[in-house]
């Protein structure tokens, strides 16, 4: 077997802020051949992972350079995608940082929202732009209902190249990092051609098994092929999804056209590939807290008192900040608001469990330890339920016959079924 140096393991799990294991990259290597393992790690190596804080500091720095240009105007900060949507997320973070910017008047766009004829800066928000479709579909829906005067831009984490001429071409700015596609003859982060080939060349290789290319007909839509949607080859990652614009070998969970085999993500798109790698918690959170309750009996500090849905999200969220989960992500596991995630934190700081800044106190790591810890010391609480007894109840008859009398042996076998089937025997 090659082996994998487990230094590189190590400084990738570092490079994706702990959100993957060494086990998960070695999981996703088994997608291929022992072969491709060198070449699927140098592809790993240029990937780019956008944390939480990463996001949120590209963003900020997007929105200072947006407010100091167009300074003075009342701004309308539409996400792109709608509620749910990765446009959804990124608001999260722009609602923390809009307390940054005094004097300014802004506001989330809605189905409700009017302009009242005045000229707004309009901020197209997403985490990543790739192809430019969507951001553009956005505008033409919005652009109508616009005072005169008014100014759209887009904002936005990261976005491919190309994606910024289809907004120039519509009059709107875009504001994020830049990327290029990964296999472009120039620009490309893998270096020289022939290096850069070997890599694409693995890529197709793998991801035609998840999807295939297309031949090429007049007027055809756009649609996810070997290399991402449109062809945009992206190496672009986040904590809370993967876009389909980035390749598909890193976020695919779909089976392989050759041998059936389930295809493991590294970086999953969807919500119950990203929630399997905590289903620990899903499987043993009632446990857990039984847990809690029984080492905690007498105790003044009974954190969980009942299996109420405050109780298990408290436990919830123990488990997301001990595993740095990100915001977003324990949002997502728990199935709850941003709202209710940051009422939630409130309570934890209240019983001293979470420290102001979001992280675990002392405490809160010694309440999580301990439940941990007693995981397979305790027995299920339903044994202690059972009352013990020496006493054997036996019944002395049975449809009729005593249990000391032979049954007849004149009684055939279809007339004992006969008896036994208004009881619902078979």
């Amino acid at each position: 077997m090659l082996k994998v140096n487990p230094h590189n393991l190590t400084t990738l799990r570092y490079r994706f802020d702990g959100q993957v294991s060494e086990a998960d990259i070695l999981t996703w290597l088994y997608n291929f051949d022992e072969a491709d393992w060198a070449v699927a790690m140098t592809l790993l190596n240029h990937v780019s992972f956008y944390s939480e804080t990463r996001c949120a500091d590209v963003l900020e720095d997007g929105l200072k350079r947006i407010i100091d240009k167009h300074r003075g105007m009342p701004i309308a900060i539409c996400p792109i995608g709608g509620v749910g949507k990765s446009g959804g997320v990124m608001a999260y973070h722009i609602k923390k940082l809009m307390g940054r910017f005094g004097g300014i008047s802004w506001s989330f766009v809605d189905g409700n929202f009017t302009y009242q004829q005045k000229p707004h800066l309009v901020i197209l928000l997403d985490d990543f732009i790739g192809s430019g479709r969507s951001a553009c579909g956005l505008y033409d829906s919005v652009k109508e209902s616009l005072p005169d005067g008014s100014i759209v831009v887009c904002l936005c984490v990261a976005y491919m190249q190309k994606s910024a001429k289809v907004l120039s071409d519509k009059g709107v700015e875009i504001y994020g990092e830049e990327h290029f596609p990964a296999f472009t003859r120039r620009h490309s982060i893998f270096g020289y051609p022939p290096r850069m080939k070997c890599v694409r060349e693995f890529a197709e290789k793998y991801g035609s098994l998840l999807y295939p290319k297309k031949p090429y007909v007049e007027g055809m839509q756009l649609y996810i092929g070997p290399l991402g949607y449109a062809n945009c080859q992206s190496l672009v990652c986040f904590d809370h999804t993967t876009p389909n614009n980035t390749l598909p070998i890193l976020w695919e969970s779909k089976r392989r056209l050759d041998n059936r085999k389930k295809w493991m993500p590294l970086f999953p798109r969807r919500l119950f590939d990203r929630t399997q790698r905590d289903d620990s918690y899903e499987r043993m959170k009632y446990k857990w807290i039984s847990i809690a309750q029984k080492i905690s009996k007498g105790s003044i500090k009974r954190f969980f008192n009942d299996y109420s849905k405050s109780s298990i999200l408290l436990m919830g969220l123990l488990h997301g900040k001990f595993h740095k989960r990100s915001d977003a992500y324990i949002c997502t596991m728990l199935e709850i608001t941003h709202a209710e995630y940051e009422a939630l934190c409130v309570e934890a700081i209240q019983k001293g469990l979470l420290k102001d800044d979001g992280q675990l106190t002392m405490e809160g790591k010694r309440v999580y330890l301990g439940i941990r810890k007693k995981e397979f010391e305790v027995q299920p609480l339903v044994e202690e339920q059972i009352e013990k007894t020496e006493d054997i109840y036996l019944p002395q008859q049975f449809l009729g016959f005593s249990r000391v009398q032979p049954i007849r042996a004149e009684i055939e076998d279809n007339d004992f079924l006969d008896l036994l089937q208004p009881l619902g025997c078979e």
